[in-house]
């Protein structure tokens, strides 16, 4: 499951989050198969809370791969919306490491991009880092655009319909290819409610409130 505080939004008019898990598609051979373990939520893994101020978080924008070349370059594997704002950044954070470092270069390759770090002069430098997440302030990040906002600040908030009755709780979102979807997991329990993040359903968010206002679809 991808952090609730990576640097991808999500937005009510053209969803962009994207919250699929990665699984590997290899079958084990000759081994006992384990039960598969089901997949945790957004709302289960450690993030921000929806209404944290932005100066007082930090998003994940990748994370390091292996070296490239001897100069200390590394691979970044991207969990940003906007990769190409990554050129102006100047510094950035390891891990839950709180101390910056200074990103000296940014440059695309492939599907990824290679980025070089200060302090990070070779090979053997880089190669402890593999793994890590890179963070930058969220105060650094792309402005966000009217009716946008970070997947942290939807995670948890409250959901209500029309008529202001509380239905359930932001625990995930679905990426579908046209908006994502809100997983709501309702009061009164039982299977998990599936709302469009789009104007016609999704009619206010507010996650200094903790709450987002829904319209429920029907399907017939």
């Amino acid at each position: 499951m991808t952090d609730p505080d990576r640097a991808k939004s999500s937005k009510t008019k053209t969803g962009e989050a994207n919250t699929s898990p990665v699984r590997d598609s290899r079958k084990p051979v000759n081994r006992r198969r384990k039960a598969a373990s089901k997949p945790r939520t957004l709302a289960e893994t450690r993030g921000p809370e929806p209404s944290t101020p932005l100066q007082d978080v930090k998003l994940a924008v990748g994370t390091i791969g292996g070296t490239h070349g001897v100069q200390g370059e590394m691979k970044l594997h991207l969990l940003t919306d906007h990769p190409d704002h990554l050129t102006t950044i100047r510094q950035v954070f390891l891990g839950e490491s709180d101390t910056p470092i200074t990103l000296l270069g940014v440059r695309f390759h492939a599907d990824g991009a290679l980025i070089r770090l200060e302090g990070i002069e070779s090979p053997e430098d880089a190669r402890p880092l593999g793994g890590l997440t890179l963070r930058i302030r969220a105060t650094d990040a792309k402005p966000l655009e009217a009716g946008e906002y970070f997947l942290f600040q939807l995670i948890g908030l409250v959901v209500h319909d029309e008529t202001g009755v509380e239905i359930g709780t932001v625990t995930d979102l679905i990426e579908t290819g046209a908006h994502d979807v809100l997983v709501i997991r309702p009061v009164q329990g039982g299977d998990d409610i599936l709302v469009p993040n789009h104007p016609e359903y999704v009619q206010a968010i507010s996650p200094e409130d903790g709450r987002i206002d829904v319209r429920l679809p029907v399907y017939e």
